[in-house]
């Protein structure tokens, strides 16, 4: 019926050319469902129930602490520096404007206009449905191990208040014959590197073995379960408590608690920029990490990094902004406050790649190395090369704590709200949980608890890295986005998204945001979610060459085809199942 395509508009606007707008219909697929109870959806009882933001800046300020986490301080760094600094930014701006932006403010206007999270929003389309389950399922594996990486940091973190850092010397009872400290000379070195040799053996820095045979506990592979490192699993315990309650009133409530998380990690690396630029050899590190090599840009691993980097860290297909968005009252102005959000990522980016790599540089220059030698991917650029860094600074103690509380915040923060995400989609597929909330809620963390079990035994790094590789990025997050966006801008329709938010903020979108929508960012999406199945590569132990056994990689694409399979599958039980009286191309 022509008049259920038409969102709700005020009585004021229903002859306005905005409304004319939202009159265009979506006909590419006519089996989507406009006659959604919208009425119903938008009462003030259900508004009550949902909880609103109640200051001005809250919206902005959980989208903050969402947004802006780990990837921003490690990953981008160390990506950056990899392929070829000032090239990388090429390409990762490139899928800024393409897809990051046109995405991200998508999924906040429609989390706000239909005031539903991930799954239930899907009513105004059914057929994707199983997109929203995507978003869950996604959000899920994420949810699993973050808490994991907050316990490792917290374990610095307590550890940083010895005199003697306990990763700088090589006479602890976890050291092996084959660790070395940095301090000794070349003829000591240059004797034990020989005498290993012979042994089939090789050194490894003091900072490698707190890391692996302290904090971790590590196996050699993920065939060895060995036990569990108790520790962190009691660290662990302590941070679910806390992500508990911060959320046991809703996220709307924690108004302090997502301040405090979004702000104070700013602080921090404002502190460690301006330490890192007063130390010897930071410009060294700073011309590495943004010297660009143009030459980068004709290699595809590149744009893949770029591509990925960019979904990964402005979180869209996790379900967590729509839910952030479903809190809003309607006639905020998520737009501004999306593409704030947008640049204020990338440029947290950037700033903390200059805090970064001035140390990097620093300790290059210190130790007569190269900086590709100090540098390492992933996780262990945050675990190894950090804390052999801090050992050279004065007032180590201090400057150790605030980084690993950084850490720990950026952690603990995105996981409120991609829990917040993923418990506002359970709510309103079964709103029995929102009556029984903090009973469902601690349900829920215990459940997740114990999911990180796994992850905090002897090999469980080698579990986070597959869960983190194949269920909570990569193929799953890319897959999942397209259809996302498809579903949006073919299926509920592009126009009718700009009219709802020129609606709900009184801002006129220029069309060509309808175009971004519907042609560039799934595009995007897509091109990218194939070039990565082109150049696929297993995952590998860090460190070596040694891929994972054959059963972990089926694992991990089993963990993939969670989300990746439920759109389909959804689609094809839709198509059959429901509304059976109609034809298929009804």
């Amino acid at each position: 019926h022509p008049s259920s395509q038409r969102p709700p508009s005020s009585p004021s606007t229903s002859t306005s050319s905005t409304s004319q707008a939202i009159l265009l219909p979506s006909t590419v697929l006519l089996s989507c469902s406009y006659n959604v109870s919208f009425h119903i959806l938008m009462t003030t009882d259900m508004h009550k129930l949902r909880g609103q933001w109640d200051g001005k800046f809250d919206f902005l300020m959980s989208m903050i602490a969402y947004a802006v986490g780990l990837g921003n301080v490690w990953r981008f760094p160390y990506l950056c520096y990899k392929n070829g600094g000032g090239s990388f930014l090429v390409a990762y701006f490139f899928f800024f404007f393409l897809a990051a932006v046109p995405i991200f403010v998508m999924e906040v206007s429609i989390g706000q206009y239909l005031q539903k999270g991930a799954m239930e929003m899907w009513r105004m389309c059914p057929l994707f449905k199983g997109v929203g389950i995507g978003n869950v399922v996604i959000a899920f594996m994420c949810i699993a191990y973050f808490c994991v990486i907050v316990s490792w940091s917290i374990f610095y973190m307590i550890s940083s208040f010895n005199t003697t850092f306990p990763w700088e010397t090589c006479d602890n009872w976890w050291n092996t014959v084959s660790c070395i400290s940095g301090n000794e000379n070349v003829t000591v070195l240059s004797a034990l590197r020989t005498k290993l040799e012979l042994q089939n053996l090789h050194t490894e820095t003091s900072v490698e073995q707190f890391w692996e045979k302290r904090v971790l506990m590590q196996t050699d592979s993920i065939d060895e379960f060995g036990g569990i490192q108790w520790e962190l699993l009691g660290i662990m315990a302590v941070a679910w408590l806390v992500i508990y309650f911060a959320l046991w009133k809703g996220i709307t409530s924690a108004r302090k608690f997502v301040y405090f998380c979004a702000l104070f990690p700013y602080f921090l690396i404002f502190v460690l920029l301006l330490r890192g630029l007063t130390l010897e050899g930071a410009w060294t590190g700073i011309s590495f990490y943004l010297t660009p090599d143009m030459s980068k840009l004709a290699d595809t691993t590149v744009w893949k990094d770029a591509g990925t980097q960019v979904f990964y860290s402005y979180g869209v297909g996790f379900g967590a902004l729509i839910a952030l968005g479903s809190h809003n009252k309607r006639d905020h102005n998520c737009f501004r406050d999306a593409v704030t959000m947008c640049f204020v990522n990338g440029s947290t980016s950037i700033v903390a790649g200059l805090a970064i790599f001035s140390i990097l540089g620093h300790m290059a220059v210190t130790a007569g190395k190269d900086i590709g030698e100090i540098v390492k991917p992933g996780v262990g650029l945050a675990f190894l090369a950090y804390p052999e860094v801090a050992t050279r600074l004065p007032l180590k103690q201090l400057w150790a704590f605030l980084f690993f509380l950084m850490i720990t915040i950026l952690g603990l923060d995105s996981q409120v709200c991609m829990m917040e995400g993923l418990f506002t989609a359970l709510e309103d597929a079964f709103p029995i949980l929102r009556r029984h909330k903090k009973i469902a809620l601690g349900l829920c963390c215990f459940g997740f608890f114990l999911l990180g079990i796994p992850m905090v035994t002897y090999s469980g790094v080698h579990w986070l890295n597959l869960f983190d590789q194949y269920g909570a990025s990569g193929y799953a997050l890319l897959f999942v986005v397209f259809f996302e966006v498809f579903g949006l801008s073919w299926g509920f329709g592009a126009e009718n998204i700009r009219a709802a938010i020129g609606t709900m903020t009184g801002v006129q979108l220029s069309r060509a945001w309808v175009l971004l929508w519907k042609f560039a960012s799934p595009m995007t999406s897509f091109l990218l979610f194939i070039f990565c199945l082109v150049y696929f590569k297993p995952l590998y132990y860090a460190g070596t060459n040694e891929p994972y056994p054959t059963w972990a990689t089926l694992f991990g694409f089993f963990l993939s085809s969670c989300s990746m399979l439920s759109i389909p599958l959804y689609a094809i039980y839709y198509l059959i199942f429901e509304n059976r009286q109609l034809s298929l191309k009804e």
